[in-house]
């Protein structure tokens, strides 16, 4: 019976070359733990990050959409603070196809971040071997599990960080900087608390007022969204970047 961490690393090799991952990089080669091998990831984190700049860019056309919103149903709106002013419904309308392009250029991007992660998670055991306190298989198994994946992936992440640093040839023996990745996941996180709080929101009577409440929060989310995108691209370039380094500083 094959383990959990086996059948993960399966469905990683499995998607990468479904979708056509493994071609993108350069042959592997042999990293320092011998049986391990090192993967370029620098294919990988250029799909990745043309993905999430796409992310950035859904966030911010949701953003201007539910700042109309937010602006045509606030007290001081030509219609009044309980009658809906003109252009609020066209507005509102709007608000989900915006969400909507959010959430698909999310899910278009998750699949190829995941391989990339699980490569990333997999070359820190070759350059540094130990240095990861869970499986390769966790790297993609922790971000389908709810709430655990609120901590888990920090965890993987923040080992896979060190391990990388301490790699790397410009590393003095201190600690790895992760300012980077806290406020990247901190984005994270938040990006995807805050909705879940707003729909636990009392209901009103109001129409108007519901949907200037909503804006506001919908606007809250957009700003984590494309924080989180954005804090996400240069944590995927900096985190390579450290890998590669490594890599051609190891004697093997």
């Amino acid at each position: 019976m094959r383990s959990g961490e086996d059948e993960g690393d399966g469905w990683a090799k499995g998607f990468e070359t479904y979708a056509g991952l493994d071609t993108l990089g350069l042959p592997r080669t042999a990293g320092a733990g011998g049986a391990n091998r090192f993967r370029p990831l620098r294919g990988l984190a250029l799909t990745v990050g043309v993905l999430l700049l796409l992310a950035a860019a859904a966030a911010v056309h949701g953003l201007f959409v539910d700042v109309d919103a937010f602006r045509l149903s606030g007290p001081s709106s030509p219609g009044g603070p309980t009658a809906p002013p003109n252009g609020l419904d066209a507005a509102v309308d709007r608000e989900g196809p915006a969400s909507r392009l959010q959430l698909w250029a999310m899910a278009a991007t998750a699949g190829f971040f995941i391989a990339w992660f699980h490569r990333a998670r997999t070359n820190a055991e070759a350059l540094d071997p130990g240095s990861c306190s869970t499986g390769p298989g966790w790297a993609i198994g922790v971000w389908f599990v709810p709430l655990v994946n609120f901590v888990m992936p920090w965890l993987i992440a923040r080992d896979v960080t060190r391990a990388s640093v301490r790699s790397a040839p410009a590393h003095t023996g201190g600690r790895a900087p992760l300012a980077l990745l806290n406020a990247w996941w901190l984005a994270w996180v938040a990006s995807k608390v805050l909705p879940l709080i707003g729909s636990r929101l009392p209901a009103t009577g109001d129409e108007v007022a519901t949907a200037h409440r909503t804006a506001g929060a919908c606007i809250a989310t957009d700003v984590l969204n494309l924080a989180a995108a954005v804090l996400a691209i240069l944590y995927v370039w900096q985190l390579t970047n450290h890998q590669e380094r490594a890599s051609a500083a190891s004697p093997a």
